[in-house]
């Protein structure tokens, strides 16, 4: 992107004269700069190669993203240094542009949203959370898949506000969204693919739509600077805002979800937390303490408290890419059984 806007200046500076011509000089200069850059943070930083199928994810004018059409999507991942494979795998999408899940298309619904680790990235369609959850109830329940990679609470609260799901939300019974502490950085647009993704700010004391990410910012310039590899490790630094009011607007997202679920729904919103002591610690506050919070805003909150040692010999992180494997999504939907088990029916 750099490399063709650097084109295009240099083009301009060529076919002009005067001070558009110096103008253009200039900023074909500062983008070559930045192009450079560019090409060092890929070439140094960059630990893999991912290939996705066409259509995979493309422009989506609710969420920002997402599958273009149903279908058969093969994602290939390989080491940038090595060479080794370290996924190739097939993500089947259906007809509502929800990842397949077996379950009962009759039974009441239980929908989970969240990021890849909910979507399942790295895994086959056999072995992702809301898979694992629904063999987990033996099948008896409505199981929809609502993530997708890159999304986050404000694309499960968008889903919701805007009915765009309704068609899989049939009697529904529960929603199910993982959450954790580092992910305020997601809903407070700092991190650059969230950049055509919706946006939320605390109004007036209400958590209100405002857009996509990049339309606060407005600016061109920053537009482009936020589609570069440097914009993720710089944007954070030069965020005025703290961890704190970071985390405050994320748990008041929560809480609105929690909100449109009970009222427009009738159903209450369970969360899968991931703690994040370090980014808690930073907000100047505890996993413990913001577990308190969203409680106290109706929210059942389950502790992921998976401990790794009770797992020998046994992978719970795909090796190379981070994302859950299967053997941690059924430890994770065994927690989410045993923390709905009396407080939600699983019965169908």
């Amino acid at each position: 992107m750099l490399a063709l806007a650097c084109a295009g200046a240099i083009y301009v500076a060529v076919v002009t004269r005067g001070r558009l011509r110096d103008t253009a000089a200039v900023a074909s200069s500062l983008l070559l700069g930045l192009a450079a850059v560019e090409g060092y943070f890929v070439l140094h930083y960059r630990t893999a190669i991912d290939t996705n199928t066409p259509g995979y994810s493309v422009s989506n004018s609710v969420l920002g993203w997402g599958p273009a059409h149903p279908g058969v999507y093969h994602h290939h991942k390989v080491d940038a240094k090595t060479g080794r494979v370290i996924l190739d795998v097939d993500y089947t999408i259906d007809e509502h542009l929800t990842r397949k899940v077996d379950s009962a298309a009759d039974g009441p619904t239980i929908a989970i949203g969240g990021g890849s680790n909910v979507f399942g990235s790295g895994l086959p369609d056999s072995a992702t959370l809301p898979q694992a959850f629904a063999d987990a109830v033996g099948r008896r329940l409505h199981v929809v898949n609502l993530a997708f990679s890159g999304y986050g609470a404000q694309h499960f609260l968008r889903i919701l506000e805007t009915g765009l799901h309704d068609d899989v939300l049939t009697k529904p019974r529960v929603f199910v969204l993982t959450v954790s502490p580092e992910l305020a950085e997601q809903t407070a647009c700092t991190l650059g693919y969230t950049l055509a993704g919706p946006s939320y700010e605390v109004i007036g004391g209400q958590v209100k739509f405002v857009g996509t990410c990049a339309d606060q910012w407005g600016l061109p310039l920053r537009w482009l600077f936020e589609l570069t590899s440097l914009y993720d490790l710089v944007e954070p630094r030069l965020d005025g805002r703290t961890p704190r009011q970071k985390l405050e607007l994320y748990t008041a997202i929560l809480s609105r979800v929690g909100q449109v679920a009970r009222e427009k729904y009738g159903v209450p919103t369970a969360l899968l937390y991931f703690p994040g002591p370090a980014y808690a610690q930073r907000a100047g506050t505890t996993d413990d303490e913001i577990m308190v919070r969203l409680r106290a805003a109706g929210l059942i909150v389950i502790n992921d408290g998976l401990d790794e040692a009770a797992f020998p010999g046994q992978d719970l992180w795909i090796p190379g890419d981070g994302h859950p494997t299967a053997v941690a999504n059924r430890a994770f939907a065994a927690l989410l059984v045993k923390g709905l088990s009396g407080v939600v029916s699983l019965d169908p």
